[in-house]
C-alpha cells in the first residue's frame, strides 16, 4: 500500500484510506483470510421447479488428495459449510492458465431453471463516459 501511495496527493492519500477503512470486511488482513459481507444477500429464483438432484462426478484419482485439501481449506475459513439441501450440483475441477486446478461447481441444470434477473448492463459507451476526466484507475480481484 504504500507503494501505491508515492503518486498520491495527501488528500487523495487521506481518501484511498477512508475508502478502504469503510470496505474493510472485503479486504484479506493477511494472506488466506477470506471475508465475507452480510450487506449483500442474493436469492435464486427457480420458479415452481422440484429441486434438481445430480450426481457428483468422479474425481479423478490423481487429484482426489488435492480436492481433498481444497475442501478443508474451503471449510475452514469458512468459504465452504455442510448442507441438506435438496439441490445438488457436481463438483468440477478447471484447470487455470498456470496449470494449478479451480475448484468448482457446475450449475448450468440450476441455471437452466433460474428465473433471470432483469437488470441489464450499462452500455459501454456510458460506461467509458463516466471515466472521462479521471487520472488514476484501479482492479481488485477476489481470491475465489
Amino acid at each position: 500500500m504504500a507503494g501505491a501511495r508515492q503518486n498520491l496527493s495527501i488528500r487523495e492519500s487521506l481518501a484511498l484510506e477512508e475508502l478502504i477503512a469503510d470496505c474493510q470486511y472485503g479486504f484479506e488482513t493477511k494472506s488466506g483470510d477470506h471475508k465475507r459481507t452480510e450487506r449483500l444477500y442474493q436469492s435464486i429464483d427457480n420458479g415452481e421447479s422440484h429441486p434438481n438432484r445430480q450426481p457428483p462426478r468422479r474425481i479423478p484419482l490423481a487429484k482426489q488428495a488435492e480436492v481433498n485439501v481444497m475442501l478443508e481449506d474451503m471449510k475452514k475459513k469458512g468459504v465452504i459449510e455442510e448442507s441438506d439441501s435438496p439441490w445438488s450440483s457436481p463438483a468440477v475441477l478447471v484447470r487455470k492458465k498456470d496449470e494449478n486446478f479451480r475448484f468448482c461447481i457446475d450449475y448450468r441444470k440450476l441455471n437452466d431453471v433460474t428465473k433471470k434477473d432483469c437488470f441489464p448492463l450499462p452500455s459501454i459507451e456510458d460506461t467509458l463516459d463516466t471515466l472521462d476526466g479521471a487520472k488514476r484507475f484501479s482492479t481488485l480481484g477476489l481470491k475465489s
